[in-house]
């Protein structure tokens, strides 16, 4: 699939940097990068080419807000307005990772602090937990869904960041950084504010699934795709293209109403529910590859005692998951049982899975 590509970031909306087109091959065969990545998911990362020993992350930011030079100030500062919505943002507004825009504050308890604002003790560098995970915990394809975690889980990924168990395994991924500077940064307070309110929120749309040979044309912003069209002329390959709905309310605007809709591999959803529910590609027990999903995850894949749901969640998300948790990337407590389910798994059978589970209702659709 062909598609632009620019430098790392994940901002949603004014300051972001400009796209600029490079051809990117679906897949990348073992032989062509180094051994510690081999048949790594490039678009699951949102990357162009696989990484290399000794690469860093560049720093995001800035935090505080920031004019985009490539828009006429006097639209940056316009104030936006969302139907329904009793608040009017501007661009400017909106490039503010220390105070992201809260559009529906009535469809929510009060955001603590550090989910409004972000860790106390980063002053001017701080950043908002709602910035990148919206304050439905909805999140985006390029970083992860926190909405419905279990508080323990919650707690014990922010201590694997912290103590440097929980990386990526692409070591550019610039958001994991600032993940790990958050955590080190937050207080035990703040830590359990975040988990306690993200574990009730419901993290807005589901995910669209369409099952297709072919996507839309797309772009890199960042680490994250953006639709460049709608007909589907594009050859998808054995990867999964997950875009916002509407990229104007969700990449502009912010608005956690819109969800994002994921073109996955004609019959991946159907290899997919093989493997989820018996381990197996072919069902047989000689054709097991990993471990049947229910048996942590419960019944309905939606969570059991502090294992986290996974029915429901962003696709591009969990096949990063499933590759650090093959690679080593993600090496907490709790990544023991995960590097067996993982370690014999083909990109393509992360894939599959990965489109099936993204096809299943959260706890929250039942509720609402």
């Amino acid at each position: 699939m062909s598609t632009a590509i620019c430098s790392c970031g994940a901002a949603p909306a004014g300051g972001g940097p400009s796209a600029t087109t490079v051809h990117v091959q679906p897949t990348v065969s073992a032989a062509t990068v180094p051994h510690e990545w081999p048949d790594m998911p490039l678009w699951a990362y949102g990357i162009s080419a696989a990484p290399h020993p000794g690469d860093k992350p560049k720093p995001q930011g800035p935090r505080g807000r920031s004019f985009d030079p490539t828009i006429d100030r006097k639209e940056q500062l316009r104030p936006l307005h969302l139907d329904g919505s009793p608040r009017s943002y501007s661009l400017y507004d909106l490039s503010d990772w220390g105070n992201p825009a809260d559009w529906f504050p009535n469809e929510h308890p009060p955001l603590p602090r550090v989910v409004q604002h972000g860790p106390a003790r980063l002053g001017a560098q701080t950043c908002a937990c709602a910035y990148c995970h919206k304050t439905t915990g909805g999140g985006r394809p390029d970083n992860a869904p926190v909405a419905g975690l279990p508080v323990d889980y919650f707690l014990r990924q922010l201590e694997d960041f912290r103590s440097g168990r929980r990386v990526s395994a692409d070591p550019r991924k610039s958001n994991t950084r600032t993940m790990i500077q958050l955590a080190q940064a937050m207080s035990e307070d703040e830590k359990r504010a975040a988990a306690n309110y993200y574990a009730g929120q419901t993290g807005g749309p589901h995910v669209r699934v369409i099952e297709t040979d072919r996507a839309p044309p797309a772009h890199l912003e960042g680490n994250r795709f953006v639709a460049s069209g709608s007909e589907r002329t594009e050859p998808l390959h054995d990867q999964i293209l997950e875009v916002a709905g509407d990229p104007k309310q969700s990449e502009k605007l912010d608005n956690p109403h819109f969800g994002y809709i994921a073109y996955v591999p004609s019959g991946s959803v159907a290899r997919g529910k093989r493997l989820v529910t018996s381990g197996t590609t072919g069902g047989t027990p000689a054709d097991a590859v990993t471990q049947a999903c229910g048996s942590c995850h419960g019944a309905q894949l939606r969570g059991l005692g502090d294992a986290p749901p996974i029915a429901g969640r962003s696709p591009s998300y969990l096949v990063r998951q499933l590759y650090d948790f093959k690679t080593g990337a993600r090496n907490g407590a709790g990544a023991a049982g995960m590097k067996p389910v993982a370690a014999k798994l083909t990109t393509a059978q992360m894939t599959d899975i990965a489109s099936y589970l993204a096809t299943l209702p959260r706890a929250d659709i039942d509720a609402h």
